[in-house]
C-alpha cells in the first residue's frame, strides 16, 4: 500500500507543477489583454472642420489613457484621457498607442493677439451700490466675454477674503456660483478679481465692484 501511495505522489507531482504553470500562463495572457486594450478618440476642441486660430490650443479627448498621443510627429501635452497641442495647420495626423486618426479642421487664421473682450454682467452689477443680495445668491453672477475662455483663480472677495465661490466656464461664459457658507449681505462692499484667458493664452483682467443694499427695516 505505502508503495503504490509513493508511486502515485510521484505521478502527481510533476501534473501539478504543470498545472500550475498553465493557470500562471493564463494569467499572465489575461494581463497582457488588459494592457492592450483600444483606446479611441471620442471628441476635439475646436471640433473637426471649425475655423481655427493659428498657434491656439486644441484639446483631444480619448475614452481611455492613450499613452503617448503625437500629432504630425511632435509631442502633445497632458495626462489621463485627454491631450493638448498647438495647432499649426488644418490637417493633423494623430497617433497614440493602440490607434490613430485624423483632425481636419476648417481655415487655418492668424494668430490671435486680441484679449478676450467683456460683454456684460448678469446681474448688471459692476459699479453699483445698490445690489439685493438674494438676487446674487440665488444666480451668482455671470460674466460674459466676446470668446471662449478659461478663467484664472477668479475670486470673490470682500476686505481682501474670498468668498470660496464655484467658478465654471461655459463657452463665452464664466460664473460664479454662491456659496451656502459664504453668501453675499446687506450694506457690504464686494470685488470680483482675477483674470479669463482665451485659447490663444491672451488675458483679460477681471475687475468687478459692487455694493449691496442697505437691509430694510
Amino acid at each position: 500500500m505505502r508503495t503504490s501511495l509513493r508511486w502515485l505522489s510521484l505521478f502527481m507531482a510533476p501534473a501539478l507543477v504543470i498545472s500550475l504553470s498553465a493557470l500562471m500562463v493564463a494569467c499572465s495572457s489575461d494581463d497582457d489583454v488588459d494592457e492592450d486594450v483600444d483606446v479611441a478618440l471620442v471628441s476635439s476642441s475646436p471640433a473637426a472642420g471649425a475655423d481655427v486660430n493659428e498657434g491656439s490650443t486644441a484639446t483631444l479627448n480619448f475614452d481611455g489613457d492613450p499613452g503617448t498621443v503625437t500629432v504630425n510627429g511632435g509631442a502633445t501635452e497632458g495626462a489621463g484621457n485627454s491631450r493638448t497641442f498647438t495647432i499649426a495647420q488644418a490637417d493633423n495626423s494623430i497617433v497614440w498607442d493602440t490607434g490613430s486618426s485624423t483632425l481636419t479642421f476648417g481655415n487655418v487664421l492668424p494668430p490671435d493677439v486680441d484679449a478676450p473682450a467683456l460683454v456684460g454682467v448678469d446681474p448688471d452689477v459692476d459699479g453699483a451700490t445698490d445690489v439685493d443680495p438674494a438676487t446674487v445668491n440665488d444666480a451668482g453672477i455671470t460674466i460674459e466675454y466676446d470668446e471662449p475662455v478659461d478663467a484664472d483663480e477668479l475670486v470673490i472677495s470682500t476686505g481682501g477674503s474670498s468668498l470660496g465661490w464655484i467658478v465654471t466656464t461655459d463657452g463665452n461664459s464664466v460664473t460664479l456660483q454662491a456659496n451656502a457658507d459664504s453668501p453675499v449681505v446687506n450694506e457690504t462692499s464686494y470685488e470680483v478679481t482675477g483674470t479669463v484667458v482665451d485659447g490663444a493664452g491672451n488675458e483679460t483682467v477681471v475687475d468687478i465692484s459692487f455694493t449691496d443694499r442697505k437691509s430694510v427695516v
